[in-house]
């Protein structure tokens, strides 16, 4: 098996707004897997809030040797036998060499990444088009944007001083159902409490880390005001994170650039479920490289929120 590394710059759409600030762009790295003549991506998405980089990202995967890996292989073996993830890998590194390789696997034995896993659920989850924070008119045609691609829900970015313009704009544009997501801006409980009541009125599905990721406290106490469901982010990156989060959140937003690709993101959702928790399974704003692999997992999930490929323009690499 070859490996080779394509590190790429994501051109969003439209300026991507959220309380951490905005960007039109977000730096990539493309894992590219050949055995046999069949090839396979994987996909590394470096936004700049986080620590890692596309420098990062190609040392890790600079390091790896494939070389010895041939067909017929299964992924979980070949990601085992090279301790990846007991290695200091980076997880978007290893999420992207994960999805490559489970690609390449499901190609090569001529089925699919989600019968090689055993999932046979119909895929039920509801489905959002993101709007982060703008204007009224640039609002407008984000909506019809998304409407376009074949969205009728959407979830609304919030900066935590808007908000209420926002959903004002929102509302004024559109009746469609509508999550929202604050990317831990809100700070003030009371206020808060006001606010996502009014969410709740204006039929608001979901509310996703409101507080600041080490807020349990506060976070519990908005839930218990609520019907609606306050799901967990920036709090719960990996499946360690998930005992800590669970009674204080009502479930998880699964990212596979944050725990490290499918392998370790099925897992997390198994575990989950098993609580009782409900499960979003979400993206970084990867290409349709990245959200495909994370539509493997959506039959297991309650909301999908892979709209990347919708929000970044065209990519010169394709599964």
């Amino acid at each position: 098996m070859n490996i080779k590394l394509h590190p790429y710059q994501l051109e969003f759409v439209f300026p991507f707004r959220i309380a951490h600030g905005v960007r039109t762009h977000t730096d990539a790295v493309f894992v590219e897997l050949e055995c046999d003549g069949v090839r396979a991506f994987g996909e590394a998405t470096l936004p700049p809030y986080l620590p890692y980089t596309q420098a990062s990202t190609m040392a890790c995967l600079s390091k790896l040797d494939l070389s010895k890996v041939i067909f017929p292989f299964e992924t979980k073996q070949v990601l085992a036998e090279m301790n990846v993830r007991d290695s200091t890998m980076e997880p978007p590194a290893m999420a992207a060499l994960d999805m490559a390789l489970w690609t390449l696997e499901a190609k090569m034995k001529g089925t699919s990444i989600t019968a090689l896993l055993g999932i046979d659920a119909i895929d039920k989850a509801i489905r959002t088009y993101t709007i982060s924070y703008c204007g009224r008119n640039e609002m407008a045609e984000r909506i019809v944007y998304g409407r376009k691609n074949g969205f009728d829900t959407f979830k609304l970015k919030l900066n935590g001083i808007d908000d209420r313009q926002i959903l004002k704009d929102f509302r004024s544009l559109s009746d469609a159902p509508f999550a929202v997501d604050a990317n831990q801006a809100w700070t003030d409980l009371d206020k808060s409490i006001v606010f996502a009541r009014e969410l709740e009125a204006e039929g608001c599905m979901l509310i996703e880390q409101p507080f600041s990721k080490d807020d349990l406290i506060n976070t519990q106490k908005l839930g218990h005001k609520l019907s609606i469901p306050i799901i967990a982010d920036e709090a719960c990156q990996t499946i360690e994170d998930i005992d800590t989060v669970k009674g204080y959140f009502s479930g998880i937003n699964v990212k596979l650039q944050k725990c490290g690709g499918i392998t370790p993101a099925f897992e997390m959702i198994k575990y989950a479920k098993s609580l009782g928790l409900q499960v979003l399974i979400g993206c970084m704003s990867e290409s349709a490289i990245g959200c495909g692999a994370g539509e493997v997992l959506s039959p297991l999930c309650d909301w999908n929120d892979l709209d990347g490929s919708y929000l970044v323009k065209e990519v010169p690499y394709r599964n």
